[in-house]
């Protein structure tokens, strides 16, 4: 603890992201700002904590802070069955949108279960020929699946892609709205988000939970597009 803290006490269960930016790394010990932790929920073991911030955050602030998604609203999900996109839907559904979530066939029944009420198996069709018109697209993809993401937009949308540097230029291109995302850490956020999970409208799934010493492991999983949920590594395993 540093001098002048209140709001926590030594030996408090805390959760965040310690790091804004474009680092990161893997440490038994950590230092964090006031400002970006939260009270871990009761209801949480740590490893589901851990797998919670920024999957999170990244969909709330790609969503309502970019996007402005509102109750009654329609959104796209690319990738609706990782990390990031398992978050986004169900913080869609939460706020009272429509929500489309794209991934492949397999996870039909996983993204109808987290509250999705439409889904596409991009690999049997697609999406953009069959989704139009929405008001939000969030992209967690990139690369050519955020480029046809913008033709299922409806005059005026918004395009938020956490994958896709050139968002916003492309955007143009298509005459609509278009941001690239690079999550921040946030207190503030991770008290609503709190909130959601002890009212249980925010769930989490872990694909696997892994040892430190198979980080390398961990990174093979998660590129290869292919986890539900988060995978989470676990210091002193």
């Amino acid at each position: 603890m540093g001098d002048g803290i209140e709001n926590f006490q030594p030996g408090d269960t805390v959760y965040g992201m310690t790091v804004s930016g474009l680092s990161g790394g893997y440490a038994e010990y950590a230092l964090a700002g006031v400002d970006t932790i939260a009270p871990k929920p009761d209801s949480l073991n740590f490893e589901e904590a851990a797998a919670i911030p920024i999957g999170a955050l990244t969909a709330w602030q790609a969503m309502f802070d970019l996007a402005h998604l509102s109750s009654g609203q329609s959104i796209l999900i690319t990738g609706a069955s990782g990390g990031v996109g398992s978050m986004a839907v169900q913080l869609a559904k939460a706020k009272g949108a429509f929500v489309i979530g794209t991934a492949s066939g397999r996870n039909q029944q996983f993204i109808r279960d987290l509250g999705a009420d439409e889904f596409v198996d991009y690999t049997a069709q697609p999406f953009e020929e069959v989704v139009k018109d929405v008001d939000v697209v969030f992209d967690t993809i990139g690369g050519d699946t955020c480029e046809r993401a913008f033709q299922t937009l409806k005059k005026g949308g918004f395009l938020v892609s956490a994958a896709e540097s050139q968002a916003e230029e492309k955007a143009k291109e298509f005459g609509v709205q278009g941001a690239w995302l690079f999550c921040q850490p946030s207190a503030k956020q991770l008290a609503e988000i709190n909130r959601l999970i002890a009212e249980g409208k925010l769930k989490i799934h872990i694909e696997t939970v892994l040892p430190l010493t198979e980080v390398k492991k961990a990174h093979q999983l998660s590129q290869s597009g292919r986890t539900r949920g988060k995978i989470v590594l676990q210091v002193g395993a």
